[in-house]
C-alpha cells in the first residue's frame, strides 16, 4: 500500500508498529503557538474497502503506536486494537495530532476553553504568562471543520456521530472531554483518561460543567484515573466529575468511571485500560 492522498505511508526504520499501517502529513494549523504539526492516521489490518469505520481523534498523536516517535512511551494501540479485533470488536481508524513542543503550548490548545488555570504547580507559569490566551477553541474548530472532513476524503470513516470519538490523557484528558462537550454535534464518545481537572478551581470547573451539560445528550463518557504517586493528584477531581454527572441525572448506561489504585501516570497504564474504554464505546460485530 502506498501513500493515500496527501498522507504519506510511514516507513521509518526502526519502528514499533506490529499491525496495520500508519500515514502522516505535515500541516500548519491556525494557531498562534507552534502551528506546524505532524498529523498521524493509523489504519488497522483487515479493513473492508466497501465499509466505513469509527474514528477516534487523539491528542499527543506521537504516542499512539510507535515508541520511536515519543519520549514517554507509546500506548501501543496497534496491539490493543489487534486484541479487540480478535475478540470480535470492529476495527476503527485513529487520527492523532502531535503535541506542541512544550507544556505551555500543549496546555494552551488542550485546556478548557477560556477557563484560567490555578496559580500552582504546572498551572502557575501558564496562568500568569498567557493571561487567557488559550487556543483550545481554535484547535477544536480546526479539528472539527478542517481536519476530520479532510481525513474523511481519503479514509473510510463513518458518517454517524456515535462512531466519532475523542481520546487523550492528562491534559489530553481535558481535551477529550471539552472537545466533545463543545462539539457534541460531531462526537458521540469521549475517552477521558487521567484528566487534569485539578488544574482548575472547583467552582470554575463546575461552572463549565453547568454550561456544557445541556448539550450533552447521548454521548458516551468513559472516565479513568489511577491513584498511585503523581497520579493521586488526578483521582479525587476525576471522581468528583463523575459524581457531578451522575447527580445531574446523566444516564448511567452512558457514563463510566474506572479507578485503578495501583496505576501511575504514564502511557503503560493508559494502554492497559484502553480496551476497556473501547468495549464501552463499541459493540461486538453481530
Amino acid at each position: 500500500m502506498s501513500n493515500i492522498g496527501p498522507f504519506e505511508l510511514y516507513t521509518k526504520v526502526p519502528n514499533d508498529i506490529h499491525y496495520g499501517k500508519l500515514y502522516t502529513r505535515e500541516v500548519v494549523m491556525p494557531l498562534y503557538y507552534s502551528p506546524k504539526r505532524t498529523i498521524r492516521v493509523y489504519v488497522p489490518e483487515g479493513l473492508d474497502p466497501n465499509k466505513k469505520y469509527p474514528l477516534l481523534v487523539m491528542s499527543d498523536g506521537q504516542n499512539m503506536v510507535d515508541r520511536y516517535t515519543t519520549a514517554f512511551g507509546a500506548w501501543d494501540i496497534d496491539d490493543r486494537m489487534h486484541e479487540l479485533i480478535q475478540e470480535g470488536y470492529p476495527p476503527f481508524i485513529l487520527l492523532g495530532i502531535d503535541s506542541g513542543p512544550n507544556f505551555l503550548h500543549r496546555a494552551l490548545e488542550l485546556s478548557l476553553p477560556y477557563i484560567r488555570m490555578i496559580d500552582e504547580e504546572e498551572g502557575a507559569g501558564l496562568a500568569k504568562w498567557v493571561d487567557y490566551q488559550f487556543e483550545s477553541h481554535l484547535f477544536f474548530k480546526y479539528i472539527v471543520e478542517d481536519l476530520i472532513p479532510e481525513v474523511k476524503k481519503y479514509f473510510p470513516i463513518s458518517d454517524n456521530k456515535e462512531d466519532i470519538g475523542a481520546a487523550g490523557a492528562s491534559m489530553g484528558g481535558i481535551y477529550a472531554f471539552s472537545i466533545v462537550a463543545e462539539h457534541s454535534e460531531t462526537f458521540g464518545f469521549s475517552m477521558i483518561f487521567s484528566p487534569g481537572f485539578f488544574l482548575y478551581k472547583e467552582s470554575d470547573l463546575n461552572g463549565y460543567f453547568d454550561k456544557v451539560y445541556p448539550g450533552l445528550t447521548n454521548q458516551k463518557l468513559y472516565m479513568y484515573t489511577g491513584a498511585k504517586d503523581f497520579e493521586a493528584k488526578f483521582t479525587k477531581r476525576t471522581e468528583d466529575a463523575y459524581k457531578y454527572f451522575i447527580d445531574k441525572g446523566y444516564p448511567e448506561s452512558q457514563i463510566k468511571l474506572l479507578v485503578d489504585k495501583e496505576a501511575e501516570h504514564n502511557e503503560k497504564a493508559w494502554s492497559k485500560h484502553f480496551n476497556e474504554a473501547i468495549r464501552f464505546w463499541l459493540k461486538k460485530k453481530a
